[in-house]
Formats: structure tokens, C-alpha cells, sequence
């Protein structure tokens, strides 16, 4: 499957990057983030005019540190998928199966089983009270020197 469910702990719930940094910081991370990827979706491959970045994130949940590993542009409707229970929140639920349908030729019992395993995934998480955030990633691969950013 090209396009998976991720549901992020409670904890991290409306705190992207682009809202903890700067403005002009998350648009310079963004801008090299995405530099190579001449609007075209990371997951579905579709050519769009505006690529939201999504940020991935690994969850070592022995330590409990929540470690950014990638930032990558994706098109609107697979940003939503990724986000699928925001995506309900705001009315795109049924666009965000039908999104799912399509990039992994797959049928409902495939969506259901991806939901079922991101709800085990994300009860799991939420298990942890308290994440660190590990950002090296901005400065490793892209090259931003991290003593920049102000985060809260």
C-alpha cells in the first residue's frame, strides 16, 4: 500500500512544525523539504499546483521520543487520508476512503483493516503521556542549523 493511516498520539494533536516555528523558519524548511519533488504528490504521484509538507514521525516508545524522520509534499487528498480522522473531523472523511480506494486499488475491508491496525497503533501511543521531540533531522538533511529555531 502506497497511502497509509497515521494517527499521532493525543499529545501531538495540532502541533505541527509549521505551527511551532517561525513563520519564515517553516517556510525556509519547507521550501528545502520539498525543492525536489516538482509538485508532484510523494504518495499518489498526481502533479498538483500546491503540495502540503507532511512531516513523518517515529515514536520510540521505550524512550519516548517522538523523532521527526522526513518531511515530504503530498497532494491535498492524501494529506487528508494520512490524516484520516482529522479529515472526518472537517467533512472530508468520505473523500479521504475514496482517496485510499484509488491510490492502493484496494477495497473497503483494506481500508477497515488499515483502520483498525492505525487505532491499535494510536491507542498505543497515547500509552506515553509525554513525547520528546527530536528535530536533528532538520539540521542532518537539510542542512538548518537547529540553534535557529525557537521552539516553545
Amino acid at each position: 500500500m502506497k497511502l497509509h493511516i497515521e494517527l499521532v498520539p493525543r499529545t501531538a494533536w495540532g502541533t505541527s512544525l509549521s505551527k511551532q516555528l517561525k513563520a519564515s523558519d517553516w517556510g525556509k524548511i519547507r521550501h528545502l523539504a520539498l525543492a525536489n519533488q516538482n509538485s508532484c504528490c510523494h504518495t499518489c504521484g498526481q502533479v498538483v499546483k500546491s503540495l502540503d509538507a507532511h512531516e513523518i514521525w517515529e515514536f520510540d516508545e521505550e524512550h519516548h521520543i517522538q523523532k521527526l524522520v522526513g518531511i515530504v509534499g503530498v497532494c491535498k487528498p492524501c494529506h487528508n487520508t494520512i490524516h484520516f480522522g482529522r479529515a472526518q473531523k472537517i467533512g472530508f472523511g468520505k473523500e479521504a476512503i475514496t482517496q485510499f480506494l484509488t491510490v492502493n486499488q484496494c477495497g473497503l475491508v483494506d481500508f477497515q483493516n488499515e483502520c483498525d491496525e492505525a487505532r491499535i497503533h494510536f491507542n498505543r501511543l497515547n500509552l506515553v503521556k509525554t513525547w520528546a521531540l527530536d528535530i536533528s533531522w532538520i539540521q542532518e538533511s537539510l542542512n538548518f542549523p537547529l540553534k535557529d529555531l525557537s521552539l516553545p
